[in-house]
């Protein structure tokens, strides 16, 4: 038979066994649960795994400071598949970071219009501490296409910081030939998406070669041309004598060519249409031309279709 002695003795045994599972346990689970918290959503629960991507810069925000959050998410290491983060002074709306568009930065973000004219920046810029839901159009880098954007934005002390999913395809059929206006619209968004992905000085490059594609620089009588704010050409592929001209020396021969110089100048990140008579280089003829224009950020984006007599 056991002895009281040998009991207690066994039953301290076992205490100890017991403490010990639970140490390592506890152990176990920290360095198995380094964000301090549950481990994230699984993708496909996507407005879940967007919340904690973001959760995850504020943590490293608190952790390590405003400039070397920054310094981290503007390079690859803020991205995972399509979510990316970016990061906006609330005060500005300059954009401090941006993991997969580093052209963005630095530029006003606040004033961001998508291509249906939904103005999504300013609603951006006003993010709260809660956070909130902010849906727009925009270029997907993942994809190189347009698509619906859901992201979540939330402030902390001086900076918005924001990742979203994308919708699976592009909301808007695209239009025809046989809708000119429609398919002008479609041929300026697909430089947009272009310029949003590669930058200023790449698309400048692209819509001065006339035989770029993906998109094409030119294709029939549609081609796609960029101005400065002062109105001086910086790429046109059909005409290349016009790069370094400004819009009234080439348009200013007329009063109605003055006048659309003078407006096509004053295009917002809306776009608008400006009317005028101009060469279409696909007849040789004067024609009526309605182009299509937007800004984005120090540039004015635009291409146009011509309509005769």
């Amino acid at each position: 038979m056991m002895t009281h002695q040998m009991a207690s003795r066994w039953l301290r045994t076992v205490i100890a066994a017991v403490a010990l599972l639970l140490v390592f346990g506890l152990m176990a689970a920290a360095c198995g649960n380094d964000d301090g918290g549950a481990g994230p959503p699984p993708k496909t629960e996507r407005d879940a795994y967007t919340k904690w991507y973001v959760q995850q810069a504020l943590d490293r925000y608190d952790e390590t400071g405003r400039q070397a959050t920054i310094d981290y998410y503007n390079n690859e290491a803020g991205s995972d598949d399509q979510w990316y983060l970016f990061i906006m002074d609330a005060d500005t709306g300059i954009l401090a970071a941006h993991a997969t568009i580093p052209s963005r930065v630095g530029t006003n973000s606040s004033e961001r219009v998508d291509i249906t004219g939904h103005a999504y920046g300013s609603l951006l810029k006003a993010s709260p501490e809660s956070g909130h839901w902010v849906d727009y159009v925009f270029y997907n880098p993942q994809t190189d296409t347009g698509g619906t954007k859901h992201t979540w934005a939330m402030r902390r002390g001086d900076l918005v910081f924001g990742s979203g999913w994308y919708e699976d395809s592009y909301p808007i059929p695209r239009p025809t030939k046989a809708e000119p206006g429609s398919y002008t619209r479609t041929f300026v968004e697909d430089a947009v998406w272009f310029y949003e992905s590669n930058g200023r000085d790449a698309l400048i490059d692209h819509l001065n070669s006339p035989n770029s594609t993906d998109p094409p620089s030119v294709d029939g009588q549609w081609y796609g041309f960029v101005v400065d704010l002062d109105g001086v050409v910086l790429a046109h592929p059909t005409v290349p004598e016009n790069v370094g001209m400004t819009l009234l020396e080439i348009l200013g021969a007329t009063p109605e060519g003055r006048a659309a110089a003078d407006e096509m100048v004053t295009a917002t990140e809306t776009g608008k249409w400006v009317d005028y008579t101009y060469l279409n280089p696909q007849s040789g003829n004067q024609e009526t031309k309605h182009t299509w224009i937007l800004k984005r950020d120090d540039i004015f984006i635009a291409s146009g279709w011509y309509e005769s007599g």
